[in-house]
């Protein structure tokens, strides 16, 4: 740095030691700003400089704001005279700031550019770039198609309307609405005829399912299933008692079984699990079910009643399901008891026994004394051995469910049987349409087990809804897996209810007799699922012309508010089958007076909805002649008008029964009598071979030879 800089310097710090505190901020930047402009083109030694003037300057500076601070509180008398020189010298300053700052920061000069033709420009070239262009080809998607898919969802894959789809499918001859579901085939071709690919994907049930009816035979032996199957009262729930050691019977609503029983029994000769179904006609499902489920069917047969209509239905379906047959033949003990003619009768039925040829066994039992009981046993186990039951006693579990209710303790309850696997607490299970985790598992005899083996029945509580009877359980820990599977299946269930609900209208239907059938609605709930289920198919079997029942709703567990609220909303009639309604409900029924009645029975039930419906049928009107009358001659009267001279040909003439006026055998006029009179007096009735005289109401065109016909109507209630 020069001199006349250092110079320069000096004189400027002295100047600003006599002015205020701010002053100071001034020599600051010009110090900064003026202690570069030679110093750019120095080399090293320049630097050494720069940095001792820099460490001057800071000395200086703290001198100077210690000196002004004095200074402000010394000097203070003249404030004109140091105004008008701060003033002074900050023109001066501000002159040589803008002085260094032209030859410090000086920029080249830049033209200014028009902001208004920028964005112009700009414009334009977005036109010209982001102007749309109609595709040449049509664009060709991937669409997934599942095991059901609505019209809604199938647009929304290959990016259409749903009008635009609706009106190809109509062209392709494929009626639909938008929400309509569609099969898996005609998804795939309406797919293909609108030139997309066609995917097809597999339900995710097909990875957890496992198939059905495939024999184990690298597995562990296990107990043998055995159904107890025949007519009602011929003794199965007796027989299973004996074997039991247990009085299920005197448990049971007038002494006849309406649940699926299931009992795992430990004999002389290993286990046998049982299952108890119902012999009465109103229960064929759950005898279906039970076939289907068992390894062998024990058909109970009483050899005073013979052959009965379910004992040829349970032959039936132990045949449909191809399962070996053991007849017990019960109540030997009895005087009437005819064992050879229980033979004849099943022979007849291609039940052949093996003493005659057949290869069916035959066992004399009596439920009541336990005579040949222990016969029948060991032919079960001799029966197990021939077919080689196996499974596996270790994995995932599969098995059917027996029966299900609703607990208000403990919620959802099923019966479950295990077929195959280990059935384990906090097991994640799909069961039909629900799911959940197994919370508890409970034995035949109500005490918690851990786990549940092969051919065991077993109580598991931890289901989100009751499942229906006969679902399918599937055992596994995938939480997530098993919910969207019972969401798929419940949204095909409720499809295909929306389906069978969707009633088909035609211009031949409007004006007929069917829109004028009287219906009947009814909600009902029961203690299991099985019994409901019974209860729901015996009452939709009744059929009538002019009348019928619709179930709006059928559940189990206790009648709820919410039941009797839908009810109200229905006008429905509430059956509760062992079941009762809560205080809220009961409340609820005496302000609303919604008919409610309690059975026990299943048969009770079935015949109270048939009186019921039968009440609703208009009676059959029956016509009765009673009295024929012919016109012999004719007689004015100018009070009564026309009175026919008539001789009683048949029966009887009643003067307040209705009449019928014939010429020539065609009926000219319907209505009654006016007058009946026997000699100028008034009469009720007239009998066969007399005259009398008959004026005839509003009608005076009667003539000789005219028939009157008198007819009685008679009302003849009908029921169903």
């Amino acid at each position: 740095m020069t001199e006349k800089d250092n110079i320069k310097l000096r004189t400027d710090t002295l100047s600003s030691r006599k002015s205020a505190a701010s002053a100071g901020v001034h020599v600051k930047r010009k110090r900064k700003i003026i202690a570069k402009p030679s110093a750019v083109k120095n080399d090293a030694p320049n630097k050494e400089s720069k940095v001792e003037i820099k460490q001057d300057i800071s000395k200086e500076n703290i001198s100077h704001n210690v000196k002004t601070t004095k200074a402000s509180l010394s000097i203070e008398p003249s404030l004109t005279e140091s105004k008008a020189s701060k003033k002074h010298k900050i023109d001066k300053d501000e002159k040589i700031e803008k002085m260094e700052t032209k030859e410090l920061h000086l920029k080249s000069p830049t033209a200014k550019k028009d902001k208004n033709k920028k964005d112009k420009t700009k414009l334009q070239d977005l036109q010209t770039t982001h102007k749309f262009e109609k595709p040449t080809e049509p664009v060709v998607r991937d669409v997934k198609i599942t095991q059901s898919m609505t019209v809604a969802e199938l647009a929304n894959h290959m990016a259409l309307k749903n009008t635009d789809l609706i009106a190809k499918m109509m062209s392709l001859g494929v009626m639909a609405t938008v929400n309509q579901s569609l099969d898996q085939d005609t998804a795939v071709l309406i797919t293909e005829e609108l030139g997309h690919n066609p995917i097809v994907v597999n339900d995710i049930e097909e990875e957890i399912v496992p198939a059905e009816k495939i024999k184990i035979t690298d597995g562990k032996n296990r107990a043998p299933i055995v159904t107890i199957m025949g007519h009602v009262d011929h003794g199965k729930t007796s027989l299973l008692d004996f074997i039991r050691k247990s009085k299920i019977t005197e448990s049971e609503s007038g002494g006849i079984t309406q649940h699926i029983g299931a009992y795992k029994v430990k004999t002389d000769n290993g286990e046998i699990t049982f299952l108890d179904t119902p012999g009465h006609a109103a229960f064929t499902s759950m005898r279906a079910r039970g076939a289907q489920v068992t390894d062998i069917v024990i058909l109970v047969v009483s050899a005073d009643d013979g052959v009965m209509p379910q004992t040829q239905e349970a032959i039936e379906h132990a045949k449909a399901a191809e399962v070996p047959l053991i007849i017990a033949v019960n109540k030997i003990d009895k005087e009437n008891a005819d064992p050879e003619k229980v033979k004849n009768d099943l022979a007849a039925k291609n039940v052949v026994p093996e003493e005659w040829g057949g290869d069916t066994i035959f066992v004399p039992i009596s439920a009541l004394t336990g005579e040949g009981i222990d016969t029948l046993l060991d032919s079960v186990v001799l029966q197990a051995e021939i077919l080689e039951l196996k499974a596996h006693d270790s994995g995932p579990a599969s098995g059917i469910v027996i029966e299900s209710s609703l607990d208000k303790g403990k919620g959802p309850v099923a019966t479950v049987l295990v077929q195959n696997g280990v059935l384990n607490q906090k097991d994640f299970v799909l069961v039909g349409q629900t799911f959940g985790r197994v919370r508890a598992l409970f034995n035949e005899f109500g005490k918690p087990v851990k786990s549940a083996g092969p051919s065991t029945p077993v109580v598991l509580t931890g289901l989100s809804a009751t499942p229906n009877v006969g679902d399918q359980l599937i055992s596994t820990d995938d939480e997530k897996k098993v919910k969207d599977i019972a969401s798929s299946r419940e949204k095909k269930q409720k499809e295909i209810e929306m389906q069978s609900k969707q009633k088909n209208f035609s211009i031949d239907s409007f004006g007929s007799e069917s829109n004028n059938k009287k219906i009947i609605n009814y909600l009902i709930k029961a203690d299991v699922q099985g019994s409901c289920e019974a209860i729901v198919s015996s009452l939709q079997s009744i059929e009538n012309p002019d009348v019928g029942l619709e179930i709006i709703y059928s559940g189990v567990g206790g009648i709820t508010e919410s039941d009797i609220n839908l009810a109200i909303s229905a006008s429905a009639n509430v059956v509760g089958f062992n079941v009762r309604a809560d205080s809220k409900a009961r409340k609820l029924i005496e302000m609303s007076e919604i008919p409610l009645k309690y059975f026990s029975i299943i048969y009770d039930l079935i015949d109270s909805v048939k009186y019921d419906l039968s009440g609703e049928l208009e009676p059959e009107i029956k016509e009765e002649i009673i009295g024929i009358a012919t016109v012999k001659d004719v007689f004015r009267s100018s009070k009564l008008g026309a009175i026919a001279g008539s001789i009683v040909s048949e029966g009887t003439i009643q003067k307040d029964q209705p009449i019928r006026v014939l010429r020539d055998n065609t009926v000219i006029y319907e209505g009654e009598l006016e007058s009946l009179r026997r000699f100028k007096e008034d009469v009720k009735e007239v009998k066969s071979g007399t005259e009398c005289g008959i004026g005839v109401k509003d009608y005076n065109d009667i003539k000789s030879g005219d028939q009157i016909e008198v007819y009685k109507r008679t009302e003849i209630k009908r029921s169903i």
